[in-house]
């Protein structure tokens, strides 16, 4: 009596946790930057009470979560076929997104997803420099911007629009912006910059 007690609330349990969404990897199939909203293809199969299985359904209207504060944000390119991570929330997104409450009780549903971006099942060079060079490594095509301890580095081209202060020398080309001279008009060198 008891066994038969016990195996029902794993079965209940068990039923109860099978239907719960929590997180699954999925491909972004379009996203909007204009309202930071995506539609998301989990990559994931579930099971029919018939024991078949079948695709998930495609989600529409997923926030893409970067990094971002009131003034900051880190934002990249996000493309179709790009990989994400989605998270199905405890309750219903509506009022955080729309700022309105619905009748909807829909706890861990697929309508409660957010996707991160950048889910990928390999690694990547600038992954492995990062790690090689205990450094924050941002590469995009040809260009990679390396930030380690005491140091920048930009292997590609550079291109400032506004001011730039340098408390230090500056050197181009082999060429000192402190201590450069200039062959002068009257055959001697002029001298150093102030």
């Amino acid at each position: 009596m008891m066994q038969e007690l016990v195996n029902q609330v794993k079965k209940t349990a068990k039923k109860a946790t099978e239907e719960m969404h929590t997180a699954v990897p999925a491909t972004i199939k379009s996203y909007d930057p204009s309202t930071g909203l995506a539609s998301v293809q989990p990559v994931a199969k579930f099971k029919k009470p018939n024991g078949e299985t079948m695709d998930y359904p495609s989600i529409s209207g997923v926030p893409v979560v970067f990094p971002q504060s009131e003034n900051v944000t880190i934002a990249f390119p996000i493309k179709a076929g790009d990989g994400c991570l989605l998270v199905f929330g405890e309750k219903s997104l509506d009022y955080w997104l729309y700022g309105k409450e619905t009748d909807t009780e829909l706890s861990f549903d697929l309508s409660n997803a957010v996707a991160i971006p950048s889910l990928k099942n390999t690694g990547s060079p600038a992954m492995q420099k990062a790690c090689s060079e205990n450094a924050v490594v941002l590469q995009s095509g040809g260009t990679t911007l390396t930030v380690k301890s005491g140091e920048v580095v930009i292997d590609g081209n550079l291109t400032v629009n506004g001011k730039i202060d340098a408390t230090g020398d500056v050197t181009g080309s082999g060429i000192s912006l402190a201590t450069h001279t200039h062959t002068g008009d009257s055959g001697g060198s002029t001298s150093t910059p102030h």
